[in-house]
This record gives structure tokens, C-alpha cells and sequence, in this order.
């Protein structure tokens, strides 16, 4: 997305699309997530973001403190698509992919997206609850703990960043679903007619 974001994990809701994944093919996934080069440039760019605002102030400031916070992104980054979309989606037989609608009322839609973060797609074609991205999501809140500052190693830190982790997987599930209707809004929006159709 943005001609720097992979969209590893998302595809049609067709039915071409709609046959289970191999184990490989979902390690896959979580490894281009986990690894590619754009997710080390989101890394470095949410890290200067944080340095900028300073959350998470028991880092500290300067270049070593944004250097912690780089270190912690990347962490987070990895566990979480390791466990997200390979290790869970193999455990429970979930497929990990988000599978775009792009058809419908827009509340329909954003409802749809919304809440594929708490309903997956089972490897048998089922709906079911997620467990990949919720329990994913926790156990990488969990993991975290290890590398964040002392002062953050709470219950209740835990909590709060698997929360709105999972607020940020609606949100770019909304961003999935409607990306194709952008691209073609602004730059398809005085389509060519057809010289077929006017004959």
C-alpha cells in the first residue's frame, strides 16, 4: 500500500482465493511480515515517532533512548507476526490472512473489517473466534515485558498495549478493505469510455 507498504497477509474475498494454506505458506507470511525491509523502515519511522512525543519516557532522550525504542520495535515486530500469522494459525487452523469484501454498504464493510480482528477464517472455510490474532496479540504484549524498561513490566502495561494493538489491526483492516476504492478514486476517477460501448 502507498508503494511502500507489502500487503502480505490480505487477498480477495473470491473464491479462487479461498482454499486453506499450507504451514509453509503461513510461516511465509509471518516471515515477510517480520522481515521484509518496509517493516524495518515502519519500525525506525513509529520509533521517531515515539522519540518525537516521548512515550514511553523511561527510556529517556537522545539517540540512545531512540535507539531502545528502535531495538523494541523490532522485537515486537517479529513475535508478534511469528505467533500471529505462522505459529498460532498452524496450532489452531486459522488462516491468517485478511480476506477483503470490496463490495457492499460502507458501514457493512467497515463493520466487516472491523471485526475480523475477533472472527477469523478457519482452514475447513468456517467462521470462527480469532484465536491467532487475539492470543497472538497477548502473548506478544507478554514477550515485550522482557525488553521494555523496568518500570513498564506490568499487568497492567500488558493490557493496555494488547488492546491497542488489536484497536490498530481494526484500523488497518479498514485501511485493507478500502485501499483498492482509493487507488481507483484518484487516479481512475475520469475513466477513458470504451469506443466498443459508444459504437
Amino acid at each position: 500500500m502507498f508503494g511502500m507498504i507489502p500487503d502480505f497477509e490480505s487477498t480477495n474475498d473470491v473464491a479462487a482465493n479461498r482454499h486453506s494454506l499450507t504451514a509453509k505458506k503461513k510461516y511465509q507470511i509471518a516471515l515477510d511480515n517480520a522481515f521484509d525491509f518496509s517493516a524495518h523502515i515502519g519500525d525506525a519511522f513509529q520509533s521517531g515517532i515515539q522519540q518525537a512525543f516521548n512515550s514511553q519516557p523511561h527510556y529517556g532522550v537522545g539517540g540512545g533512548a531512540y535507539g531502545k525504542r528502535f531495538v523494541a520495535s523490532e522485537g515486537d515486530q517479529i513475535t508478534g507476526s511469528l505467533l500471529i500469522y505462522g505459529t498460532f494459525p498452524v496450532l489452531f487452523h486459522e488462516d491468517p490472512r485478511y480476506f477483503r469484501r470490496a463490495q457492499g454498504r460502507a458501514t457493512s464493510r467497515i463493520w466487516y473489517a472491523v471485526n475480523r480482528t475477533f472472527v477469523t477464517r478457519k482452514d475447513d472455510g468456517t467462521d470462527g473466534f480469532n484465536i491467532s490474532q487475539t492470543l497472538g496479540q497477548l502473548v506478544s504484549c507478554g514477550i515485550s515485558t522482557s525488553y521494555y524498561p523496568g518500570q513498564d513490566r506490568t499487568v497492567g502495561h500488558v493490557f493496555v498495549n494488547w488492546a491497542v494493538n488489536l484497536a490498530y489491526n481494526s484500523g488497518y483492516n479498514v485501511l485493507t478493505e478500502y485501499y483498492p476504492d482509493l487507488l481507483k478514486a484518484v487516479f481512475h476517477r475520469h475513466d477513458k469510455p470504451d469506443p466498443q460501448k459508444l459504437n
